[in-house]
C-alpha cells in the first residue's frame, strides 16, 4: 500500500469516528485536531486534499451551504 493510500484510510477512519460519534458534518480542523492528538500531524491542505480524494470516491459528501463534510448515504449505513 503506497503512502497516499495510508493517508487516504487514515482520514477516512478518523473520519467515520467523528461520524459514529454523533457529529452531523465534519471539518478538515476537525480531522486535524485528532491527528495531532494521536501525534500524527497533517497540514490542513493534505487533510483538505484527501477529503476531495474520498469525495471523488463517492464515501463522503461536501454541503455546499454550510462548507461542512458527511458520509454518503451508502458510507453512513455501512459505518452505523
Amino acid at each position: 500500500m503506497s503512502i497516499e493510500q495510508r493517508r487516504t484510510k487514515l482520514i477516512f477512519a478518523i473520519f467515520e469516528e467523528l461520524a459514529t460519534s454523533g457529529r452531523t458534518e465534519i471539518r478538515p480542523g476537525d480531522i486535524t485536531t485528532v491527528l495531532r492528538e494521536r501525534n500524527q500531524p497533517l497540514a490542513f491542505w493534505e487533510v483538505r486534499g484527501e477529503l476531495s480524494n474520498l469525495e471523488a470516491a463517492g464515501v463522503i459528501e461536501v454541503d455546499s451551504a454550510s462548507g461542512g463534510w458527511r458520509l454518503t448515504a451508502d458510507s453512513a449505513r455501512k459505518a452505523g
